[in-house]
């Protein structure tokens, strides 16, 4: 969702206007920033309520009511803007450099690093479909059984009418109207009923990991029976567009579907906290722990995962009660301990290793958890290191 910088939406954080503001009659004072990256490392506050004008360029304003940002927000620039007082904000540049004022009553400037960078994910599609290799419409008249070698691409079975069984190596799935069913790399079995009546496509995406809607039935909302209708319609089509409407069908139709699956995990999340979400933690966890020493940030753990923030909020909450963010930062100070009884990298080049903000940012978490700072922390581990060295016998 893109949020609308209008009167109302805005309202939590602040106000717009159009004029802009007078500084020197108000005695206000007018800096020009420039921003150069879409990886934001620090947020402005104020303790009163300072201005942005924006003149020129295309610039996306990240705000939010607390430094953790686990409610942080995006609002597109398209009017001045008023910042309430104690709001945590900055500007990410769409079409860098950007230039930029920020209008403010003659106060140093005040900012906060963030525990890892912000990265502003635009309006793209992370997951989509490469190709479609076959998708045919079949109407099977008497009952009768086939049997499927496996291939290497993905598999899905949408039955329009009366039923079929479906074996895979996870089990048998009766089919009813309106079903669906997603596989991959699978040997299948199908006992079809008579007069039923489903469609088959088999297609190849961009992503190497497996999707996480495969090989459980679900039955398709409205929506989504009606975007498989097209895409049923034009798999009979030949027109030069056929095969171009056939690919978008086909990924709108998986879209909705893991979208569907995400509502129904979170709520089931909720409810008892027992979710299907719980082989998707562990693939998290799996990413988190393969890639700690890169910068790695939630939103492109989202992206990766094709999750969204609350549903990920929802899944560390219920199962490890924590923040995505909190459980983040442990693992990579827990790193940063390891890395420094290593003793092959400075502590600035272990911190920008671990997507740090600054060098002074990490040890003020390192000291805040450990209570102790990341040099002298080294320095103790040198010191028992000699110290055990000096207590070895000699060997004479």
């Amino acid at each position: 969702m893109i949020n609308q910088t209008d009167k109302n939406s805005f309202e939590p954080f602040g106000s717009i206007y159009d004029e802009p503001i007078d500084n020197t009659k108000l005695n206000l004072e007018r800096r020009e920033i420039t921003s150069v990256s879409s990886k934001i490392n620090r947020l402005f506050v104020f303790p009163c309520e300072v201005c942005i004008e924006c003149p020129k360029g295309l610039s996306m304003l990240l705000i939010t009511s607390s430094p953790d940002m686990d409610s942080v927000k995006t609002f597109p620039v398209r009017h001045n803007l008023k910042i309430r007082a104690n709001t945590y904000f900055n500007l990410i540049p769409l079409s860098p450099p950007l230039k930029w004022h920020l209008i403010t009553p003659k106060l140093p400037l005040k900012y906060v690093d963030l525990t890892a960078p912000y990265t502003y994910q635009p309006v793209s599609a992370p997951f989509h479909v490469r190709k479609i290799l076959d998708c045919w419409f079949t109407n099977q008249s008497e009952r009768c059984h086939l049997k499927k070698e496996a291939h290497k691409s993905y598999e899905l079975i949408y039955v329009y009418e009366g039923r079929l069984t479906i074996t895979l190596p996870s089990g048998s799935y009766a089919m009813q109207p309106h079903d669906l069913i997603l596989y991959h790399t699978a040997e299948t079995e199908l006992n079809i009923d008579s007069n039923c009546s489903y469609l088959t496509a088999v297609f190849d995406t961009n992503q190497r990991k497996p999707l996480h809607i495969l090989n459980r039935p679900f039955h398709c909302t409205s929506e989504l029976q009606q975007v498989l209708w097209k895409l049923l319609i034009e798999s009979f089509a030949n027109s030069y567009y056929t095969k171009t409407l056939m690919v978008c069908y086909l990924q709108e139709a998986l879209l909705l579907l893991m979208q569907f699956y995400e509502t129904i995990s979170h709520e089931t999340l909720h409810v008892d906290g027992k979710s299907p979400l719980n082989d998707l933690l562990s693939e998290i966890l799996a990413y988190m722990n393969k890639h700690i020493a890169e910068p790695i940030t939630i939103e492109e753990i989202c992206h990766e995962f094709f999750i969204s923030r609350s549903s990920l909020q929802a899944l560390f909450k219920t199962h490890l009660n924590s923040s995505p963010k909190n459980y983040l930062l442990n693992i990579k100070l827990q790193k940063s301990k390891e890395l420094i009884r290593e003793n092959q990298y400075t502590i600035s080049e272990i911190a920008y290793m671990l997507g740090f903000s600054s060098i002074h940012y990490f040890s003020r978490l390192f000291k805040k958890y450990f209570n102790t700072t990341p040099s002298a922390y080294a320095r103790k581990i040198f010191e028992n290191q000699n110290s055990s060295k000096s207590e070895a016998p000699s060997g004479d």
